[in-house]
């Protein structure tokens, strides 16, 4: 009977971990990131002229459109470039800074 708690316990502990690193990004960690953003995407992440707003827009969107950009699958060159410094981190971190601003 106590193998069957002690596994409960570690199974319950192990969802709940899984559960917060998969909560989502650091707002305050993105909008450090995000001013090298403001001069084509606006301040706000408004968009300016061709580039698109970033503001509002979905997190799982914004990072599987940061990962084609590094990856290649989603041409872009200035997108390419800038996605390449960054990491799968600030790729989250910058969603949910994005996601916050209306």
């Amino acid at each position: 009977m106590k193998k069957f708690w002690f596994t409960a316990v570690a199974a319950l502990a192990v969802l709940a971990f899984v559960g917060t690193a998969d909560a989502g990004g650091d707002a305050a960690a993105g909008a450090k990131k995000a001013k090298s953003c403001a001069g084509c995407h606006g301040k706000k992440g408004e968009g300016k002229k061709k580039n698109p707003p970033l503001a509002g827009m979905d997190e799982a969107k914004f990072v599987k459109a940061m990962q084609d950009y590094k990856s290649g699958a989603k041409k872009h060159k200035m997108m390419q470039k800038f996605s390449k410094k960054l990491s799968d981190a600030d790729f989250a971190n910058l969603a949910a800074h994005y996601k916050g601003l209306k």
